[in-house]
């Protein structure tokens, strides 16, 4: 089992483009065949982005789960 001691995170970077029909997000050294989108505001897109950074997160830190 792994101790419950301080981690740090560096997450993945994300690419924002404002089209005709709205925001698109990928990742920024990823699939850009694999865009998202599209979203009607700037508020709707970093919703999107924090969302998949929280999984990455969740996904790291699992073998640290004390559950």
């Amino acid at each position: 089992m792994l101790t419950n001691a301080k981690r740090v995170y560096a997450l993945k970077e994300f690419t924002v483009e404002l089209r005709a029909k709205g925001w698109y997000y990928w990742r920024t050294y990823g699939d850009k065949d694999n865009v998202k989108g599209p979203y009607s505001t700037m508020a709707s897109v970093t919703l999107m982005i924090a969302r998949e950074l929280k999984k990455e997160m969740v996904k790291r830190d699992a073998p640290y789960s004390l559950d």
